[in-house]
């Protein structure tokens, strides 16, 4: 530190003086440097004319005008001041260098002469000094200057006063006040003049002129760091209209120990003087933050005789102290700044804890206790009480004008959320003692999954529902090290902007988001750690790509006056349209849907008089796609609109496209609908339309969108409309289809005969195949149909075989394709590189490599096995790289085998309607699907299947469907089980249901899992309970269940007259009297289906012990097929034989990333107990296959690497050049004449069947078109015997089935 002392007043010329003392000011919050690389962008300087100004004019008539006691805990009180007006008396000094001061950093340039001036005085003669503390640039020390000293005679009042300059570059100037003693004084009348000053005023709009008129603050915190920085400053008078202290209100900032009794606490406001200041000078809101809260309040204020080793007071107490904290603060807040626009405060923060077990057994309060998350407050109430008695308190003596706020952290998240809902702020709202919610939204930059922009908005759109305002307290979205790119990152802001814009002008609670504030500056002045990088502006102070998003966003000019103001009707065009987006001036507004890529083009444009389109490209997912923002002026709930798009597409294929709207029902929830979907041909614009399209009544805050039903491709949208109800919209409609299907309801299947088209075979294909013979028509396709012997030209001939069809003479067309060149294929497949797999030879688990599933469930139907599973769908992050399994899934795979070797893929079953990676999901409501089973039973002489799944931790749904694979429904629209249902609440993880139904046809349910703290040998959190005759209801109570140790994991099995119950062991087993280890699955018997169940021993043990894991978690279920057991479980050796480098949160690598996968094995039953050991070998086939029925090519025993498969229930394999599939144990007892292959392929690939290896002897080559047809070939060899099949490709191949004669 630089100390010295002028001469006298009015010296100026400071060289020569300076002490050698020097140290590096540590406080220094942003460095001089990014002030003067702002100073460029800051708003206009005003003054700058040669004429004396008043820099400061500090006079504390009204206000404490930026000054407070240099000691936290003592507070400057008004006095009588110069000419009856009113000072600052400062009293209660220890030392004498306590006293007065206030930074003038805002309104003082560097260079600059200054004449600095204040009056004193006190009741006995005093020697006053003033002195002024300022800051370099680029050394960042801290210099002191004492500015003058006088003697004081005693009652008289005296100026101290001098002129000075400090260094150019010099900033953040503390002007401070004391005495030779300890003696009480009295200041007024602090001016500063100058030439020059540095006060600011905006330069330009800022964000608060962009969302002007939309109903809501915008907000940041300042703290006692950045209230002296001036660039700060500078950009928060540009871009911020309300203040909030980052610690400056907390507890132990205005909390006063000393002479605080029960009845009359005391508080102090220094900490926030210079904020409240700084806010009184510019115009903008302050937000209080806050009053009750278990983190940084002094331990004392919850003790006896005010010490931190005291004993608890009592509650009785407690509430004394409470009252008159909450009481005396804002008595400071008016004795101080009265002027101050005081408009909020959170009265209560993060009183509901993290913890799902506490939210839904104890209230959501937090542990008790002192430090570590516990809660003193709940230590001394017992429960939550506390916080009523903290509104009361708050709205007795708050302002009126001063609106109050519960806030809070994790407020998404689904348990946490419903507890504050629930136990906070509806029984608050009901006694009128809160005006409001506090969301904390310190969030990741993603777009869905965990604290996502979904579920984040879905939270909101809740708390609203209530009623109640809504304030986004502490926004910072980061980017987590690189995990999120700054595209993300803006697209995450722009949403939140976006979606209080929609909020505050439409719906069913307009203008009730009134507030959105970020948690500080700059990513240099953020509490998160670096690599964060989550705030508006850079390390630099410079503005990011968020900032210009939304300054972009917002258009100054919403229709709101206030918070209470109706939209503004929005008028139709001369044709009718609210809307017409041409993209020739950019995306006209329209956004990227869930991380994919949406940009202007001019690549391609569909009317004559545009030059672009939008192009939306980088999706991963068929959902993500573009979405609009329907203007809530123009758009009402309950009324029908005219919209239309064009796309077109250039994936080299048919791809069906589909508008729909996303919006947020009268429940909060977020729904959709289908507006309008069109088949786009290759390279062809098509229209999506409907002119008559009704907004449900329920709706607010409407999207419209554009996504995709299967294909990824990427596509170009382009003449957007909205208008009014039946209006026309001109276009192209549904163009003609090169490839139109012949069979209804399947948009790639040829059938030969079926040349109009329309699924039969009639007289009027008999017309149609005659204008083909006189090539009248020459669509491809129906020339295909026509070509019904297959000789690769239409003939007389064809006409007289579809004659004879029609008149029954014959029953199937005969087989006159082309023989196939097999030189030429050998060749072929000779040069061609075959992909390997990732099973060895000789390995059956896991069960299939081309997807991921986790906790196997199952379910016998007539001579198959059915498995589902979790589906681990690798996750991504924005920059591609695979992340952590976060168990975001929303489908449940399903696969089925009669061998236990060969296993059908039958697809992703969609089930959570909520889950943003999922389409079209069954359960609406549902925004997770985990850890299924499943269950027939025969009602009403029809056999009917029921899916049974979790919800995350939260519930237990049901589909039901009329075949194991699906299509599954939702049969009651809601979870069949959650917290609220009777015997379930206490229940800490309502998961991982499985089911029985008994020999008499009566169903049952076992759920449930999880740990209370303190309870891992007896947990008591499963539960049982019977289902009604309809499997879709509960019939009588649910039963506590007392697995040992249990974790997680269900199955239920049933052997002659006994139940056996499974599960997984937790992980604290340690010192158990049954000798297991953690993660095991023990197993428990009951001769009653609802027990009770005695613990009989382990059936398997942790995968780890098999070295088939690196000691993940286990979840299993006990299989009875075909007269044997066999056990069902789950293992991540696949993931981690992929070497797949999935990135933790904190960027570090996880081998593997928790991606999991299903692996069966033999369970021996003997003595009335199971026992099963893991292995890669898995089972032998059980029995072989039949080639001689059509085999669905979705039915593998292994494939290479790159092998996918699309589509539902009725599956397709998806391979490329060199890839693969296997088909195990086929027997050929009848010898092969012919094999056929229904395949296509869009680059002329070909299909090599084989046996033994993917080299091995071949049975036939099939040559496939771009039409998905059934193509018949001789074989090459007369197969025989029983063989593992190989189907080898050539190209780019879609294969469905096969079969041999």
């Amino acid at each position: 530190m630089k100390t010295f002392y002028l001469s006298g007043a009015g010296v100026s010329n400071y060289e020569g003086m300076i002490s050698m003392n020097k140290k590096k000011l540590i406080s220094a919050a942003v460095s001089a440097a990014v002030f003067v690389s702002n100073f460029a962008v800051m708003p206009q300087i005003a003054g700058m004319q040669s004429c004396t100004v008043k820099a400061v004019c500090d006079t504390f008539d009204e206000n404490y005008d930026g000054w407070h006691h240099t000691e936290t805990e003592e507070i400057l009180v008004p006095a009588e001041g110069m000419n009856g007006t009113r000072g600052l008396l400062v009293t209660g000094r220890n030392t004498s260098a306590e006293g007065a001061a206030s930074s003038k950093g805002f309104y003082l340039i560097g260079g600059e002469k200054y004449k600095y001036s204040i009056n004193v005085k006190a009741d006995t003669a005093e020697t006053f000094h003033l002195s002024l503390t300022y800051l370099d640039d680029e050394t960042h020390e801290e210099t002191t200057v004492e500015l003058d000293s006088a003697k004081a005679k005693a009652g008289e009042w005296t100026e101290l006063s001098a002129e000075f300059k400090a260094p150019k570059g010099s900033y953040e100037f503390e002007m401070k006040i004391t005495t030779d003693s300890t003696a009480d004084f009295v200041i007024d009348e602090c001016v500063v003049t100058g030439k020059e000053t540095a006060a600011v005023k905006a330069a330009g709009n800022g964000l608060k002129e962009a969302f002007a008129g939309y109903g809501f603050r915008v907000g940041n915190i300042l703290n006692y760091k950045t209230v002296n920085d001036s660039a700060i400053k500078a950009n928060y008078i540009k871009d911020f209209n309300a203040i909030e202290g980052e610690n400056e209100t907390k507890p132990d900032a205005t909390l006063v120990k000393n002479g605080s009794t029960n009845t009359d606490v005391k508080v102090s406001l220094n900490s926030s003087a210079a904020i409240a200041d700084f806010c009184i000078k510019n115009g903008m809101g302050f937000r209080g933050h806050t009053l009750a809260w278990h983190s940084q309040t002094p331990q004392w204020f919850f003790k006896d005789n005010w010490q931190d080793g005291g004993s608890w007071v009592s509650e009785s107490v407690m509430k004394q102290r409470l009252e008159s904290y909450i009481k005396n603060i804002f008595a400071a807040f008016k004795s101080q700044y009265p002027t101050l626009d005081l408009y909020a405060y959170d009265v209560v923060n993060e009183a509901v804890s993290d913890d799902s077990n506490r939210t839904a057994n104890n209230g959501g309060a937090r542990v008790p206790g002192y430090g570590n998350g516990a809660s003193p407050w709940v230590q001394v109430y017992g429960d939550n009480g506390f916080i009523e008695d903290a509104f009361t308190f708050a709205r007795k003596y708050a302002p009126s004008t001063c609106k109050l706020f519960y806030n809070d952290y994790n407020e998404y998240w689904d348990h946490k959320r419903d507890c504050i809902i629930n136990t906070v702020l509806k029984p608050l709202k009901a006694k009128n003692l809160i005006d409001g919610m506090g969301m904390q939204s310190h969030i990741p930059a993603n777009a869905t999954g965990f604290a996502g922009t979904d579920s984040y908005l879905q939270a909101m759109d809740m708390y609203l529902a209530l009623g109640l305002e809504v304030h986004v307290t502490e926004l910072d979205i980061s980017v987590e090290s690189g995990k999120y790119s700054y595209t993300d990152q803006a697209n995450k802001y722009k949403a939140i902007f976006q979606h209080a814009m929609e909020v505050n002008t439409s719906g069913s609670t307009p203008g009730k988001v009134t507030l959105i504030q970020m948690w500080g500056p700059n990513d240099a002045n953020s509490w998160l750690k670096a690599g964060s990088n989550a705030l508006l502006y850079d390390s630099n102070n410079k503005p990011k790509e968020a900032y210009t998003a939304l300054m972009n966003l917002g258009d100054g000019n919403g229709p709101i006056e206030g918070v209470d103001g109706d939209p503004v009707e929005i008028k139709p065009n001369e044709y009718g349209w609210y809307y017409q987006c041409g993209f020739e001036d950019g995306t006209s507004s329209w956004t990227e849907r869930g991380g994919n890529t949406v940009a202007q083009s001019s690549a391609e444009h569909y009317t004559e008089w545009g030059s672009n389109s939008l192009y939306v490209s980088d999706r991963t997912e068929t959902w993500q796609g573009a979405i609009y923002t329907l203007n809530s002026g123009a758009f009402k709930a309950g009324e029908a609109y005219s919209f239309s798009a064009h796309v077109k597409q250039n994936s080299g294929e048919n791809v069906k496209f589909m508008m729909k709207i996303e919006y947020t029902d009268g429940s909060g929830e977020t729904a959709y609908d289908e507006v309008a979907t069109v088949i786009a041909p290759n390279d062809t614009w098509a229209q999506l339309v409907n002119t008559s399209y009704t907004i449900p009544a329920d709706a607010s805050g409407v999207k419209i969108y554009i996504e995709t039903e299967e294909s990824l491709t990427d596509f170009y949208i382009d003449e957007a409309i909205g208008a009014v109800d039946k209006t026309g919209i001109q276009g192209e409609g549904q163009p003609e289809i090169p490839n139109q299907p012949s069979t209804p309801g399947n948009p790639s299947t040829m059938v030969l005969g079926d040349t109009d088209g329309d699924g039969a075979i009639t007289v009027f294909d008999m017309i149609c195949a005659r204008k083909v013979l006189l090539e009248d028509i020459t669509d491809s396709t129906i020339v295909k149909c026509a070509d019904v012997d297959q000789s690769g030209k239409v003939e007389v001939n064809d006409l007289v075989l579809l004659q004879q069809f029609l008149l029954g003479a014959i029953d199937e067309f005969p087989n006159n394709r082309p023989p196939v060149d097999t030189a030429a294929m050998e060749v072929i497949f000779k040069n061609l590189s075959i992909n390997s797999s990732w099973k060895n030879d000789g390995e059956n688990n896991v069960l299939w490599t081309h997807r991921f599933g986790a906790d196997p469930g199952f379910m016998v139907y007539k001579d198959r096995l059915y498995v589902y599973t979790t589906n681990d769908a690798p996750e991504y992050r924005s920059d591609g790289k695979i992340q952590v399994n976060t168990y975001n899934s929303g489908t449940i795979n399903c696969f089925s085998s009669a061998d236990l070797v060969n296993w059908t893929d039958h697809g992703p079953i969609p089930v959570a309607g909520r889950n943003g990676r999922t389409q079209n999901g069954a359960a609406k409501w549902a925004t997770y699907a985990w850890a299924p089973d499943a269950a027939w039973k025969t009602i009403n002489g029809k056999d009917k299947f029921f899916l049974y799944f979790a919800d995350s931790a939260g519930g237990i749904g049901v589909l039901t469907a009329d075949s194991p694979e699906g299509p599954y429904t939702d049969p009651i629209g809601k979870a069949l089980i959650n917290k609220s249902t009777s015997g379930f609440g206490d229940v800490t993880w309502l998961f991982d249901p499985a089911v029985l139904v008994d020999d008499d046809g009566t169903g049952y349910l076992y759920v449930g899992g999880g740990v209370p703290d303190g309870k891992a040998a007896d947990p008591g959190t499963a539960r049982a309970v019977k289902l009604g005759a309809d499997m879709t209801s509960l019939s009588g109570s649910a039963v506590k269940m007392n697995p040992p140790y249990l974790f997680e994991d269900s199955s239920i099995l049933k052997v002659g007259d006994t139940y056996y119950y499974s599960y997984c062991t937790n992980w604290n087993t340690g010192g158990n009297p049954y000798g297991f280890g953690n993660a095991e699955i023990g197993v428990m018997t009951s001769t009653n289906p609802l027990g009770p169940f005695t613990y009989k021993g382990i059936a398997l043990k942790n995968p780890a012990s098999y070295k088939l894991d690196g000691g993940g978690n286990n979840h299993h279920s006990i299989v009875e097929f075909k007269g044997k057991y066999y056990m069902l479980y789950h293992s991540r050796n696949l993931s981690r034989e992929m070497n797949i480098q999935a990135l933790n949160s904190d960027g570090t690598v996880d081998l593997g990333g928790n991606y999991r996968s299903p692996h069966i094995d033999v369970c021996n039953f003997s003595n009335g107990m199971f026992s099963a050991t893991g292995t890669m070998k898995g089972v032998s086939q059980i029995e072989t296959l039949n080639p001689y029925t059509t085999v669905q090519a979705e039915t593998m025993s292994n494939q290479s690497k790159g092998i996918t498969t699309s589509g539902l229930c009725d599956t397709k394999v998806i391979g490329k050049k060199g890839e693969w599939t296997k088909v195990s144990g086929v027997n050929f007892k009848n010898g092969t004449d012919s094999l056929t292959i229904k395949a296509s392929s869009s680059n002329g690939g070909a299909v090599k069947v084989c046996v033994g290896s993917p080299t091995g002897d071949v049975i036939g080559y099939a040559e496939l078109s771009s039409t998905m047809e059934n193509v018949t070939v001789p074989t090459v060899t007369n197969m025989t015997g029983t063989k593992d099949v190989y189907f080898v490709f050539s190209g780019d191949v879609e294969f469905d089935s096969w079969s041999v004669k």
